[in-house]
């Protein structure tokens, strides 16, 4: 897309160290990078941005016009293996005419697959991916599920990356998660709907009147309105807002603390994911984390109560 690069990082959340440099010329390659690739950029816009996915936005000046563009990467592999800060990431601008991307480097087997994620992929290639990917899903699955067996709209939940918080529920209430993977989309929006407005309650939200359309939408069983669908929104009118804030040990063991409060209002967005299994499981899930390792349960069981279906 003109005026924009998309940057690939190892660490899945996190913060990661980056630098940026602005060069006359084509800069020396620092043998040191383990993956590094280069592409064209048109800059349409001498104000720019470095932005995470959920995180700030880290603004810087630079001229308009057609770049070259290096991308270098250090510990990109084992980024995901640990809770240090892990890697090391530079992107060098430098003015050049357009031309192809190409692959300066490459070290690792993460690397290697994203770049053919980036490319037309050969019949061979195609079909050897997809077993990896198969192979891959069938690993997770055994480890989160055991021997049961998924259905296919749960198991797909798997590789999407969809949502932020639904596995847990298999390590809160498995038998929950299944009995929601049988059932239609109409009880997971009702399910959702319901738990959302649990959690507002419990949470001493729900009588706020900065959410008042987005509560009122829940009791009619309809989507929240805009701009409750929007993650920054939602947190702004927490932070404005100031109400009383509590902490709760969290389930199922109570290893720390964390506020009802946060995870209350984060059922408004999720309530608009697009797949209802999703929107239903991350709704559930802060269920349980507001009612903490205490309630959570007598939480799921009044759940149950409510939709019989469900037990």
């Amino acid at each position: 897309m003109p005026g924009l690069l998309r940057l690939q990082v190892g660490t899945h959340t996190g913060w990661v160290p980056f630098r940026l440099e602005l060069h006359d010329t084509e800069p020396a390659l620092d043998p040191a990078w383990e993956e590094v690739v280069e592409v064209s950029f048109t800059a349409q816009s001498e104000q720019a941005s470095l932005t995470g996915l959920m995180a700030d936005a880290h603004e810087f000046t630079m001229p308009r016009g057609d770049y070259r563009v290096r991308y270098c990467i250090c510990g990109f592999e084992e980024a995901d293996d640990t809770d240090e800060v892990s890697g090391s990431y530079l992107l060098q601008f430098w003015p050049g005419p357009l031309a192809p991307g190409r692959i300066v480097k490459q070290t690792g087997e993460r690397a290697a697959y994203w770049h053919r994620a980036r490319r037309t992929l050969t019949e061979q290639e195609q079909q050897a991916d997809e077993q990896a990917e198969t192979d891959r899903l069938d690993q997770r699955a055994r480890e989160r599920w055991g021997d049961r067996v998924p259905t296919e709209r749960l198991r797909r939940l798997l590789g999407s990356g969809a949502g932020l918080y639904y596995e847990d529920l298999s390590r809160l209430d498995m038998d929950l998660e299944f009995a929601l993977a049988d059932a239609d989309d109409q009880t997971h929006r009702q399910v959702a709907a319901w738990a959302a407005l649990q959690c507002l309650q419990e949470a001493g939200l729900i009588d706020l009147p900065q959410i008042a359309p987005a509560v009122a939408a829940l009791r009619r069983g309809a989507p929240v309105p805009k701009p409750f669908d929007d993650c920054a929104h939602c947190w702004g009118v927490l932070e404005r807002a100031q109400p009383p804030r509590t902490s709760r040990p969290v389930p199922p063991d109570g290893d720390y603390e964390q506020s009802p409060q946060d995870w209350a209002i984060t059922t408004l967005f999720h309530s608009t994911e697009q797949d209802s299994l999703v929107a239903v499981m991350e709704i559930l899930v802060c269920l349980a984390y507001v009612h903490g390792r205490d309630g959570y349960r007598q939480a799921f069981a009044d759940l149950r109560q409510q939709f019989p279906q469900l037990r």
